[in-house]
C-alpha cells in the first residue's frame, strides 16, 4: 500500500481477465475450492464466504443445476438485495445454468412493479413456467410470508446472495424468521424433510462493526440455519492494490459558513410555506454537505438546479400513476408549483452569491481538486476500455460531482483534441433514481460509453464489470463490509483502490481478521446449539394465542400450521405495510395513516405522543380501534417475546406501540373477511368501502423533498 502524492496508473491493454471470467469460459471447469463448496452445500445448509471475484455465483449455478436434476418438478429461489442484481444474476443464470434436460434454464425475474398487481392465478402461472424464481428479498418476503402466493414445498433450493444483509428486520432476515424457521421447528429440530436447501453467498459475513465477530458469525449461522464455509483462498487484491490519497483540507470557519447557509435557507423556507414543503431541515444539511465536500460552485448548482429537478421528477412519476386520479392531481399541483419554487431557489442562490461568508469559499474544495487530478492521471495512463467508480456517502453529492467531473474533462479535451473526453455517469439506489435511468447508466458503464460512475453504496454489492480498473472512496466508510464490497467492484486484474478518508492498512487488517474468523470451523454452531437457537427464535415469534395471525388454540404450532396452509401471515413487523396497502386500495388513493387515521394524546410533561385510536375503512363506514380494544387484545402477553430485540433495535417505544396497535386492526380486518387470506382487500367489499368511507381530497397536500439523481444536471 502506498501514500499517493502524485497519482499514477498503469494498465495492461492486453488480455483483461478476472478469475470469475476465466471460470465462466469453461462452464464445467471448477477450481478445487469451488468443487469443495458445492459438495458441502449438497450435504448441508451452507454459507460460502469468499473474497469478491472468486466465483461465488458459479458455485450457486452448479448447485442450482444439481437440484434441478435431482428434483426437476421443484423450483429454485434466488434472493438478491437490490434491483440491479436481479438483472445481473438473471442473465448469469440464464447463460450458465442448465435444467434436468440440459436446456437453458427459464428464469422469472421478480422486481416489484409487475408483481404488485399479480393475483394467485398469475403467481401460479409464473411459477409453473420457470425453473428459477429470481428477485429481491422484499418480493420473496411478501410471496412467502405476507401474501403467501408461494410455498416452501415448491422449492428445492433457496440461494441468498449477499446474505450478510440478513440482519435485524431486513427482508432477507424476515424470510428466514417468518418463512423458513417455523417450518424447521415443525419438522422436528433439524430434520429438513420437505424443506429447501439453503445456500448463502457473501464476501463479508459481518454487516457492521467487527465487535463480537464470533457471536455475529454464530448469529448469522443460526438465522440462516447454515454453517459458514470459508476456503483458505487469497483475495485477488493485494496490499499494492490500495493507495491512500493525500490532500490538504480547506482552512475556514466551518460553523460560520454552516450558519450562513442555514440563515439563507431559513428565509427561503418561510417564503415557501404556501407550498407546504416538508423536510426543509434536510435541505439545510444536504446543502451544507455539498458545500463542504465539493465547494461553492456545487452548492449553487444544487440549489439552482437539483432541488427543482427533484420536484419535477416526482411530479412526472405521480402523473404517470393511472391507478388513482388523486395521484395525478397531486402530480399536477406539484408541477404547477415549480415556477414559484424555481424563482425562490434563484433568489436563494443570488443571496448566497452575495454573501461574502459563502462566496469567499473556493468554488472547488481542495478535496474535489485532488479527485479531479487523480482522475486525470488515471485516464491519461489507461486505455479507453478502463473504467472506474467514485463512491460517495450521500445522494446529494452524486449529481453535483458528476457535473464537476464532466466539466473538468470537457475543458481538458478542448486543450487536447487527441483523445475523446471520458464521460461520467451517476447511480443511486431505489427511490433516488428510476429503475430505467439506473439500468441505462449501468449498461453504458458496462459497454464503455460511460467510463466513470459516481455512485452511492447502492452499487457496492455484486455489480460486476470486468474492465472496472479503479475504485475511489471519496467519502469515509464505517464498516469492513463496505471496504470489501466496494473494492470488490474493481474486477480488472491490475485494479487500484484509492482512499481519501480511510487508512487502507487499517481496512486491510480488519478484512484479514474477519476472514480469519470465517475460516475457523471450530467457531461454527454445533447441531445441538443450532437446535437451541432455532427453538429460541420460534419461542420469541409465538406470543400466547394472539401472535402471529392466523391465531391458533395451540400457540406452539400456529405459525407452522399457517405455513402448511395458504393463509398469509400477519405479524407486528408487516402489519403496517398490509394496513397501508388495504387503505390505499379500498379508498382509491394514497393515504398517510399517521396524519389521517391515527389519533394521539399528549400527556402533560410527557414529550411522547400516545396513540389512542386508529380509524379504518369498512363496508359499513369508518370504524375505530380504541385504546381499550388494544389493551384487551394484548392483556397478559409478554411483549418482549413479540418484539424480538434484533428486529426492533432501532425502534422507539412509541413506534413499537404503533406497530402493536395496527396489528390489532389488521387482525380485525382478517377476522371480518374484509382482508382475504392473502392479505388483500376482498373484492366484493370494495364498492361499499369506497362509497361509505369519504376522504378529504386535499390529504395529499404537502411536497416532500427527497434527493434524486438528476441526469439533466450533469450532462
Amino acid at each position: 500500500m502506498s501514500s499517493l502524492q502524485q497519482p499514477g496508473f498503469t494498465g495492461n491493454s492486453g488480455s483483461i481477465i478476472v478469475i470469475a471470467a476465466t471460470m465462466m469460459a469453461d462452464r464445467f471447469q471448477l477450481r478445487p475450492y469451488q468443487v469443495e463448496s458445492v459438495e458441502k452445500a449438497k450435504c448441508q445448509n451452507t454459507i460460502v464466504c469468499l473474497p469478491t471475484g472468486l466465483g461465488k455465483t458459479l458455485i450457486a449455478a452448479r448447485l442450482i443445476e444439481h437440484y434441478l436434476k435431482q428434483y426437476p418438478h421443484l423450483k429454485i429461489g434466488f434472493l438478491v438485495p437490490t434491483r440491479p442484481l436481479v438483472e445481473q444474476q438473471s442473465e448469469y443464470c440464464t447463460k450458465h445454468c442448465r435444467n434436468a434436460h440440459g436446456n437453458q434454464v427459464i428464469v422469472q425475474r421478480l422486481v416489484g412493479e409487475e408483481q404488485a398487481s399479480w393475483d394467485e392465478r398469475m403467481w401460479k402461472d409464473a411459477i409453473s413456467k420457470c425453473n428459477v424464481m429470481l428477485g429481491t428479498a422484499s418480493i420473496f418476503q411478501k410471496a412467502f410470508v405476507t401474501d403467501k402466493y408461494m410455498k416452501l414445498s415448491q422449492f428445492s433450493l433457496l440461494v441468498f446472495d449477499e446474505c450478510h444483509n440478513a440482519i435485524g428486520n431486513s427482508p432477507m432476515a424476515a424470510v428466514m424468521r417468518d418463512g423458513v424457521i417455523p417450518f424447521v421447528s415443525r419438522n422436528g429440530g433439524l430434520s429438513y424433510t420437505s424443506l429447501p436447501r439453503i445456500l448463502g453467498l457473501t464476501a463479508s459475513f459481518v454487516n457492521g462493526s467487527l465487535k463480537n465477530m464470533e457471536k455475529k458469525r454464530k448469529d448469522l449461522e443460526a438465522l440462516m440455519t447454515s454453517t459458514i464455509f470459508c476456503p483458505d483462498i487469497k483475495s485477488r487484491l493485494n496490499d499494492e492494490s490500495f493507495h491512500s490519497v493525500e490532500w490538504i483540507p480547506d482552512q475556514f470557519d466551518t460553523e460560520r459558513k454552516k450558519n450562513a447557509i442555514a440563515t439563507h435557507l431559513d428565509i427561503t423556507s418561510k417564503n415557501l410555506e404556501p407550498l407546504q414543503i416538508k423536510d426543509m431541515q434536510k435541505v439545510d444539511s444536504r446543502s451544507a454537505h455539498v458545500f463542504f465536500e465539493l465547494g461553492s460552485a456545487s452548492l449553487f448548482h444544487y440549489v439552482e438546479v437539483v432541488i427543482c429537478s427533484q420536484i419535477m421528477a416526482k411530479a412526472t412519476s405521480l402523473e404517470q400513476m393511472h391507478d388513482t386520479q388523486e395521484s395525478v392531481r397531486y402530480g399536477r399541483r406539484m408541477r404547477s408549483s415549480v415556477p414559484f419554487l424555481q424563482a425562490e431557489m434563484d433568489k436563494l442562490s443570488s443571496r448566497m452569491r452575495r454573501d461574502h461568508e459563502i462566496a469567499s469559499a473556493p468554488s472547488k474544495t481542495n478535496k474535489l481538486e485532488r479527485l479531479l487530478l487523480l482522475l486525470q492521471e488515471i485516464m491519461e495512463h489507461s486505455t479507453e476500455s478502463h473504467r472506474g467508480i467514485v463512491f460517495v456517502e450521500q445522494v446529494a453529492l452524486v449529481s453535483a460531482m458528476a457535473k464537476q467531473i464532466n466539466e473538468h474533462f470537457r475543458k481538458s479535451a478542448a486543450a487536447n483534441t487527441n483523445r475523446r473526453p471520458p464521460q461520467c455517469g451517476a447511480v443511486a439506489g431505489t427511490g433516488y433514481q428510476t429503475q430505467a435511468e439506473r439500468q441505462e447508466q449501468l449498461e453504458a458503464f458496462s459497454d464503455g460509453k460511460v467510463r466513470i460512475l459516481v455512485a452511492t453504496a447502492a452499487l457496492e454489492e455484486g455489480i460486476d464489470v470486468s474492465d472496472c480498473a479503479f475504485v475511489i472512496r471519496y467519502s469515509s466508510i464505517a464498516t469492513t463490509k463496505a471496504h470489501i464490497q466496494g473494492s470488490g467492484r474493481a474486477r480488472h486484474r491490475d485494479a487500484k483502490i484509492y482512499y481519501f478518508e480511510n487508512s487502507p492498512e487499517r481496512e486491510r487488517a480488519k478484512e484479514s481478521a474477519m476472514f480469519s474468523t470465517a475460516r475457523d470451523a471450530t467457531l461454527s454452531l454445533t447441531s445441538i446449539d443450532m437446535q437451541k437457537e432455532i427453538a429460541s427464535m420460534n419461542a420469541t415469534v409465538l406470543a400466547g394465542k394472539v401472535h402471529p395471525y392466523p391465531l391458533s388454540s395451540n400457540a406452539l404450532t400456529s405459525s407452522a400450521l399457517s405455513m402448511a396452509h395458504d393463509d398469509g401471515i400477519v405479524n407486528v413487523f408487516n402489519c403496517k405495510q398490509i394496513f397501508n396497502q388495504y387503505c390505499s386500495i379500498t379508498l382509491g388513493k394514497s393515504v398517510s395513516p399517521k396524519k389521517e387515521l391515527y389519533i394521539f394524546r399528549q400527556e402533560p410533561r410527557d414529550p411522547r405522543k400516545i396513540l389512542t385510536q386508529v380509524k379504518y375503512p369498512t363496508p359499513a363506514g369508518w370504524l375505530a380501534m380504541t385504546d381499550d380494544d388494544f389493551k384487551r387484545f394484548w392483556a397478559g402477553v409478554d411483549m418482549e417475546k413479540v418484539f424480538v430485540s434484533e428486529r426492533v433495535s432501532k425502534k422507539t417505544q412509541s413506534e413499537k406501540e404503533e406497530m402493536a396497535f395496527v396489528y390489532v386492526v389488521v387482525v380485525e380486518l382478517r377476522e371480518k373477511g374484509w382482508l382475504g387470506i392473502h392479505n388483500k382487500p376482498g373484492k366484493k367489499f370494495m364498492f361499499d368501502i369506497k362509497r361509505n368511507c369519504s376522504v378529504s381530497p386535499d390529504s395529499m397536500n404537502s411536497i416532500t423533498l427527497r434527493d434524486k439523481v438528476v441526469q439533466s444536471a450533469w450532462f
